[in-house]
C-alpha cells in the first residue's frame, strides 16, 4: 500500500513536467503572448524533471510489487498476458524506462536553453523533432508503467491519452501561478479587446476538449467492443470509492471548466481564472489517481494514513521543489551547464 500511494505521487510528479515541457515546445513551434507568459513557470516545472525521475526509482527498484506480469509465477496469468511477456519483463522494462528518461534530459535541457528568453532560438524544425520524440517517449512510458497495471488491455489512444492529461496539468498549475501572482486577467492578450488570461484560459479550454474527446473514444470503443479482458478496466474504476472519484473528475475536470470557459467574464476575472485553475488541477489529480491507483491493492481504512502519508511525502518534496526553483530562477542554471549547443 505504501508503494502504490508512492507510485500514484511519482507520477503525478513526472506528469507536470513533461506537460511544460509539450507546451514549451508547442510554443516554440507557434509563438504568442500565452506562452511569453507561462514560460517562467513551465520552465521552473521543467527543471523538476530530475527530482521526478527519481520518485521511479522505489517502484523500479520492485516492480513485482505493483505490476502483475513481474510476478515469477507466469502460469497463474492469462492467456493474453502471457503472450505480451516477451515485452512486459523486468530488464527490458527498465532499458525502456532509461531510454525514455535519457530522451526527456535531453530535450528539458534543449529545451530551456533554447527558451532562455530571445536570444538562441531554435528552429521550428528543432521543436518539431522534439515534439515527435516526446510523442514517442511518452507513448511508451504511459504502456508501461500505466496501462501494464492492467496488462490484460489494449488500447491503442492511452499513450495521447495520457500525454493531454500531462498538458491539462502542466497548463493548469501555470495557469493557477499566473493568477495568483500576475494581473493576467488586465493585461493585454494577443487579440483585440482581449486579456492575456483569456488568452491563457482559451488555450487550457482547448486542451481540455481534447483530453476529452480522448477519455470518450476510448471508452467509445471499449464499450463498442464489449469484450471482457477490456471492460474490467471500466468496471474496477466504477466500483466503490472509485465511482465517487470518477464522478469528482467529472465534475472538477469537465463540467464546472466547461461551463467557466464559455463566459467571457469568468475569464476575465481574477477570481474567475482562479476558480478555473483550481478546479482543473484539481480534477486532474483525482483523474491520475483513478487511473493509476484503482487497480493497485484497495486502500484499507485502518492503514489509510500510511498511504496519505506515502502521498504526501512524495507530492509534497516535488512541491517544495517546485516552488524553489519557481521563487528563485537562477538555480535553473545549472540546465545551461549541462545544455547542449549546436
Amino acid at each position: 500500500m505504501l508503494l502504490a500511494a508512492w507510485m500514484t505521487a511519482a507520477m503525478l510528479a513526472v506528469g507536470f513536467p513533461l506537460g511544460a515541457m509539450t507546451l514549451l515546445m508547442i510554443h516554440g513551434l507557434t509563438g504568442g503572448r500565452w506562452g511569453d507568459a507561462m514560460r517562467p513557470c513551465l520552465r521552473a516545472i521543467t527543471c523538476t524533471l530530475p527530482l521526478a525521475l527519481v520518485l521511479l526509482l522505489p517502484v523500479a527498484a520492485r516492480p513485482d510489487l505493483v505490476f502483475p506480469w513481474a510476478l515469477g509465477d507466469t502460469a497463474a496469468l492469462p492467456d493474453v498476458v502471457r503472450e505480451k511477456l516477451s515485452y512486459l519483463n523486468v530488464p527490458f522494462f527498465l532499458v525502456r524506462l532509461g531510454v525514455c528518461a535519457a530522451i526527456w534530459l535531453v530535450l528539458a535541457a534543449l529545451i530551456l536553453n533554447s527558451t532562455d528568453g530571445d536570444k538562441g532560438a531554435r528552429s521550428s524544425r528543432g521543436f518539431a523533432l522534439g515534439l515527435v520524440l516526446q510523442a514517442v517517449a511518452v507513448s511508451v512510458f504511459a504502456i508501461d508503467w500505466m496501462l501494464s497495471l492492467d496488462p490484460e488491455l489494449s488500447s491503442t489512444v492511452y499513450g495521447m491519452l495520457e500525454a493531454s492529461a500531462e498538458v491539462v496539468g502542466a497548463a493548469s498549475l501555470t495557469l493557477l501561478v499566473l493568477a495568483a501572482t500576475r494581473a493576467v486577467a488586465a493585461l493585454p492578450g494577443g487579440g483585440e479587446k482581449t486579456s492575456l488570461g483569456e488568452d491563457v484560459a482559451n488555450m487550457l479550454f482547448g486542451f481540455m476538449l481534447t483530453l476529452a474527446y480522448l477519455a470518450y473514444m476510448q471508452w467509445l470503443v471499449i464499450w463498442a467492443g464489449d469484450l471482457p479482458n477490456d471492460i474490467h478496466w471500466y468496471v474496477l474504476r466504477t466500483s466503490g470509492i472509485w465511482l465517487v472519484v470518477l464522478w469528482l473528475v467529472v465534475l472538477l475536470q469537465f463540467i464546472v471548466p466547461f461551463a467557466g470557459f464559455l463566459v467571457r467574464g469568468v475569464k476575465r476575472s481574477h477570481r474567475g481564472l482562479m476558480s478555473l485553475a483550481l478546479a482543473m488541477l484539481a480534477g486532474h489529480i483525482f483523474e491520475t489517481v483513478w487511473r493509476v491507483r484503482a487497480p493497485l491493492v484497495a486502500p484499507q481504512l485502518s492503514s489509510m494514513w500510511i498511504e496519505l502519508a506515502a502521498f504526501a511525502g512524495a507530492g509534497g518534496l516535488w512541491l517544495a521543489v517546485f516552488l524553489l526553483l519557481l521563487r528563485e530562477p537562477r538555480l535553473q542554471l545549472f540546465w545551461r551547464r549541462v545544455g547542449i549547443h549546436g
